[in-house]
C-alpha cells in the first residue's frame, strides 16, 4: 500500500510539473505569477562557444553583486545523507545532470559578503528532451523528505530541509534547502543541447532564483544563437 501511494504521488508530481504548475514539497508553494515567466525555449544548435565560455565571468553582475570566478572549494557538498537527498543537496557531481555530455564546465564565485554561488554548464551533441530533464529532476528532488545533511571534505553540515519547489517554468525547476542561519537556492534548467545547474547560498534568504535562472538561460541562448 505504501509503495502504491508513493507511486501515485510521483505520478501526480510529474503531471503537475508537466503542466507548469507550482507545487509544495516540504514547504509553501511558490506562485507562478511574477516569477520566471517563459524562459527561452529555442533550440541550442551546435554551439560555437565552449562550455567554459557560457559560465559567468569575473565582473559579471548577479543578484549578489559583481562576481569573481574561482575554483570550487572544499565547502561544497560531495555527498548527502540520506542518499535520496543527493539530488536536492549536491551541486558538485550532481545526479541531476543527464549523462553523456560532450563538454562540462563549472565554477564557483565569491562576493564582498558571505554569499557563495556556483554554476555548471553541460553541452550535449545529441538533443535532450528539455521538459523531461526538468520533470525527472523534480521527481528526484522530491525524494528528499525530512532531515538532510550535506557532507563536505571537512565534515557534516547542520540539518537542512527541502523548502519551496517551483516548476512554473517549462524549462526549469528551482528549489530551496534551508538550515538555521543559512539558505541555499538551486536551479536546474535545460535547453535541447544544454543543461544549466545553479547554486546560491547566503545567510539572508530570498535569492530570486526563478528570475535569475530565466535570465541566465536567455544570456546563454544569446551566446549560442
Amino acid at each position: 500500500m505504501a509503495l502504491q501511494a508513493r507511486a501515485a504521488a510521483l505520478a501526480v508530481a510529474a503531471m503537475l510539473a508537466l503542466s507548469g504548475c507550482s507545487v509544495v514539497v516540504g514547504g509553501r508553494a511558490v506562485g507562478a505569477s511574477g516569477q520566471s515567466g517563459g524562459a527561452p525555449s529555442s533550440p541550442l544548435r551546435h554551439p560555437t562557444a565552449r562550455a567554459q565560455d557560457l559560465l559567468l565571468q569575473t565582473g559579471d553582475d548577479t543578484p549578489f553583486g559583481a562576481a569573481t570566478a574561482m575554483p570550487l572549494s572544499d565547502n561544497y557538498f560531495t555527498t548527502a545523507q540520506p542518499p535520496n537527498c543527493e539530488a536536492a543537496v549536491l551541486f558538485e557531481n550532481s545526479p541531476l545532470r543527464p549523462p553523456g555530455a560532450s563538454e562540462h564546465a563549472e565554477s564557483a564565485y565569491r562576493f564582498a559578503g558571505p554569499a557563495t554561488y556556483g554554476e555548471s554548464v553541460d553541452i550535449y551533441a545529441d538533443p535532450l528532451d528539455a521538459r523531461h530533464v526538468v520533470v525527472d529532476g523534480f521527481i528526484a528532488i522530491a525524494q528528499c523528505r525530512g532531515e538532510a545533511f550535506g557532507m563536505t571534505r571537512d565534515g557534516k553540515s547542520s540539518s537542512m530541509h527541502l523548502g519551496d519547489v517551483d516548476t512554473s517554468s517549462p524549462t526549469a525547476v528551482v528549489w530551496t534547502m534551508t538550515q538555521p542561519g543559512w539558505t541555499c537556492d538551486y536551479g536546474l534548467a535545460a535547453l535541447p543541447r544544454m543543461v544549466l545547474l545553479l547554486s546560491a547560498c547566503d545567510a539572508k534568504p530570498g535569492f530570486p532564483m526563478a528570475d535569475w535562472t530565466s535570465k541566465r538561460l536567455a544570456q546563454i541562448s544569446g551566446r549560442t544563437a
